[in-house]
């Protein structure tokens, strides 16, 4: 039977707004000339929220997801910097808003958080509860076209591929399955859905999937995924150091030196040498300029490091002391002072991880003051001239 109504719509990026977005893109008329409604979730005012108990904690989900006759995920796969994929189960986050997707740092007594990588088990954890509490219907996992080698934004070194496929179907979890299949992951290899296996979410044997239409055997797909470790991901005079790192800060600085690359080329050109430290006792930096200390692990454990400071040696004007030296009677010695100042020339961005939107306006606003330095240096010159 025909549906009586059908609601579009999902909760946006941190920091952005449905409404923003759907005039940008214009997806607000498209989909009601579809006969459809799209619907402005972060409107708590149109779309009321009701509270769900789960797993000791309370997340609050729309009204309008919970009180759905069905329930359709239409999920766009591309690469992703901590799950390979950006698979369904991660596209069912979205049902909530960003308050209750973000990850607080809770250490445990007696365990080590970086070791663990607590960061990603909690982040499994609470993805699969809001995926529990309301399961679709029917999932799409749409990779017709792929994007590959940074994601599953577009970036610098992202390329679309072309692969004319869409997995489909009813459990999630199988289409998840399947979907990473498609790549040669094995479920072995994604803590994700091995943790949904242990918690009876949905079919992770291939043999009890029901499969139509292509074979699986025969369908195998060669893609670049993004980049294991944040050193890879070059660009220009820019040199990132890490130390141990949780998913977290790991997850949020590859998308920042992404952006970095992307969109920030002629703010780079005024840096002659940065160095972007990141993680638990990182490396030291190229040089004691424009050093960039991501995350509150790199911040802290720096903290008494040779490049917090900087020797200044003041001597006297070797003018006046080589005619003071010429005269017989003189018997001025040269005094040369050292001085020991704080390095200015340092970046933090704090947080575990910290903030995307808070550090593209501190790194902008501190290339902001180099570019004006340079400037006065450059007309200097000019006068000199």
């Amino acid at each position: 039977a025909e549906a009586k109504k059908i609601f579009v719509g999902s909760y946006p990026f941190n920091g952005l707004k449905t409404d923003s977005v759907a005039k940008t893109l214009g997806i607000q008329p498209y989909i009601e000339k579809l006969g459809a409604e799209f619907v402005f979730l972060d409107d708590q005012n149109k779309y009321p929220l009701k509270s769900v108990e789960i797993n000791g904690k309370t997340i609050e989900f729309p009204k309008v997801i919970l009180e759905s006759d069905r329930l359709i995920l239409l999920n766009q796969v591309s690469v992703d910097p901590l799950f390979k994929c950006t698979i369904s189960l991660l596209n069912s986050y979205s049902l909530v808003s960003n308050q209750f997707q973000k990850i607080q740092k809770n250490i445990r007594s007696g365990k080590d958080y970086l070791h663990l990588d607590q960061y990603k088990q909690d982040l499994i954890t609470n993805i699969l509860d809001v995926f529990s509490v309301k399961k679709p219907n029917l999932v799409i996992n749409d990779l017709f076209y792929f994007l590959e080698g940074a994601g599953p934004f577009i970036y610098k070194d992202s390329n679309l591929k072309a692969t004319n496929l869409i997995v489909v179907g009813s459990d999630a979890v199988a289409v998840d399955l399947i979907t990473l299949r498609l790549f040669e992951i094995d479920l072995l290899n994604s803590d994700i859905l091995l943790e949904a296996r242990n918690r009876s979410l949905g079919i992770t044997d291939i043999p009890n999937i029901k499969l139509i239409g292509e074979n699986l055997e025969d369908t195998k797909l060669t893609v670049d995924f993004c980049v294991n470790k944040l050193e890879d991901i070059n660009f220009k005079n820019t040199y990132v150091k890490a130390g141990r790192i949780c998913s977290g800060c790991f997850k949020e600085a590859y998308h920042l030196l992404n952006l970095m690359k992307t969109h920030m080329t002629k703010d780079l050109k005024y840096i002659i040498k940065q160095s972007f430290l990141i993680g638990e006792k990182p490396p030291k930096p190229e040089s004691l300029e424009n050093i960039i200390l991501f995350g509150d692990c790199a911040i802290e454990s720096t903290e008494n490091r040779d490049f917090r400071k900087i020797i200044i040696t003041n001597s006297k004007n070797y003018l006046e002391t080589a005619k003071k030296k010429l005269k017989k009677d003189s018997k001025t010695q040269d005094k040369t002072k050292i001085k020991e100042k704080v390095n200015k020339k340092i970046v933090e961005l704090p947080g575990c991880p910290p903030n995307r939107i808070d550090c593209l306006n501190s790194l902008i606003s501190y290339y902001a003051l180099l570019r004006g330095y340079h400037c006065l240096i450059n007309q200097s010159r000019t006068i000199l001239k």
